[in-house]
This record gives C-alpha cells, sequence and structure tokens, in this order.
C-alpha cells in the first residue's frame, strides 16, 4: 500500500504540476505523499518553489513544507519585468486559499549575484497570503533596507502583486508652513 522510489523522480500531478524531487513515499491508504531532500515544484502558473521537506496531503490538497522558497514568476504578478517577487520561510503551508509562510521574508527586488540582501525586504513571524482576496498579511513584521531595520508594525497588509488598484492610504508626508506652522498629511487613495 505504499508507492515509493529512493532515485531522482519527476511527477505531474493531475493538474500539471511538476514535482522533481530525491525520494518519494506515498500512501495509498491515507493519500499522503512525503519526499524529503532536495524538492522543486514547478506549478502550472510558472512559479517555482523548493523544499527540504515535504507531506502533500491530496485528500485536504494541502501541502507542508520546510526550507521554502517560493519564486513568483506568473505573469500578473510582475508590474513590472524587473521585480522577481518571491518569499523564503522555515516553513510554508499551502491550500487551494491560503499560502501561510512562518518566519519569513518577502520581497519584490530583482535578484543580484554575488550580493547578500535585497535591497529592500520584509520580515515577518507570520506571512499569510490570501489568494481569494489577493491580500498579503503579516504579524509582526520589519521593512529593511539593506538588512538595517526601519520600520516595525505589529500587523499590516497589502495588496499582492496581481492587484492593479485599491482603496486605501498614502504614503504620510509632513509640512511646515509660516502661516499654519507644522503638519502631517495622511492621503487616502479611493479606488
Amino acid at each position: 500500500k505504499v508507492i515509493y522510489s529512493d532515485y531522482k523522480t519527476q511527477i505531474t500531478d493531475k493538474d500539471g504540476n511538476v514535482i522533481l524531487v530525491d525520494m518519494f513515499n506515498y500512501s495509498t491508504l491515507t493519500n499522503i505523499f512525503f519526499s524529503k531532500g532536495d524538492i522543486k515544484i514547478l506549478d502550472i502558473n510558472d512559479n517555482n518553489y523548493s523544499f527540504s521537506e515535504i507531506y502533500i496531503d491530496e485528500t485536504k490538497r494541502k501541502i507542508i513544507g520546510s526550507d521554502a522558497k517560493a519564486y513568483l514568476n506568473q505573469e500578473d504578478f510582475l508590474a513590472n519585468k524587473n521585480n522577481q517577487p518571491r518569499f523564503f520561510a522555515n516553513t510554508m503551508s499551502s491550500n487551494n486559499d491560503v499560502n501561510t509562510f512562518e518566519k519569513g521574508v518577502f520581497t519584490y527586488c530583482k535578484i543580484r549575484k554575488n550580493e547578500k540582501c535585497p535591497p529592500w525586504l520584509l520580515q515577518s513571524e507570520k506571512i499569510k497570503h490570501d489568494l481569494a482576496k489577493k491580500t498579503i498579511y503579516y504579524k509582526n513584521v520589519v521593512l529593511k533596507l539593506y538588512d538595517f531595520p526601519i520600520f516595525y508594525s505589529p500587523k499590516f497588509s497589502h495588496p499582492d502583486p496581481t492587484v492593479k488598484r485599491r482603496s486605501g492610504l498614502l504614503a504620510p508626508g509632513l509640512s511646515n508652513s509660516t502661516t499654519l506652522g507644522s503638519g502631517l498629511a495622511i492621503p487616502y487613495f479611493w479606488n
């Protein structure tokens, strides 16, 4: 009742996603797939994922993996061709509606060879990408510029790269006038 391989294997699932593994075990009783080693998943939207260990529950249509790297290459994620949006995390769980990253980072920055860190990234205790709402939520997030922490927030969210326009707060601005004195403007964009 177990299908397994101890060799490099390429598997194409019923949705057309390609899974490349060094080894795997699949239980026909529980419909759970397990693999460890060098694991790559190429989904039907051209996104690439890599893991060091993965469990796939076919019944619940859920994936749980460790040492996750998710490169979002699908066309509607790329607002600019120079952007390379990606998530890196200790663990990732995914189902049809939500991807959750534990102790992870997110950035749009282009991958630069021979440079350790991207120009900016959001580092968070928990990142939740709600695919139905097209929103990315963060818990205990830190904005880092060249690995230097700039801003902290206990909760933060923004639209995912597929959203063209959405109502919300814009960057605040300071002003100074001899008539009115100092001021703070917090603009709001109404879509």
